[in-house]
């Protein structure tokens, strides 16, 4: 079990009906695309020609950091907003097909 399936079984406050294992799995694939995405940017900075790179460092550190805001959103279960929780949902959808 992650972490983040750790910290909802013990949180108390329930899921108001939103499905625990998709929630999970959002969140495990948010986290796990800021680290990759982190460290693509970080081995484009490696390389000889980063001047050509730039784009793609940039697109990269984007998509890191709304990749583990979206993540950390979903985490948060008191005063649930959906409202904020879609439009930061979309955010990421966006980054992440900018990536690619």
């Amino acid at each position: 079990m992650t972490v983040a399936g750790q910290m909802l079984d013990t949180h108390p406050k329930d899921l108001g009906g939103i499905d625990r294992e998709l929630l999970l799995a959002c969140i495990d694939a948010c986290l796990e695309c800021a680290q990759a995405c982190t460290t693509c940017a970080d081995a484009c900075l490696g390389e000889d020609m980063v001047a050509e790179l730039t784009t793609c460092i940039r697109t990269n550190a984007d998509c890191a950091d709304v990749c583990a805001t979206t993540g950390r959103v979903l985490s948060r279960r008191t005063g649930h907003d959906a409202d904020v929780t879609r439009a930061v949902l979309e955010a990421c959808a966006a980054a992440c097909r900018a990536c690619g």
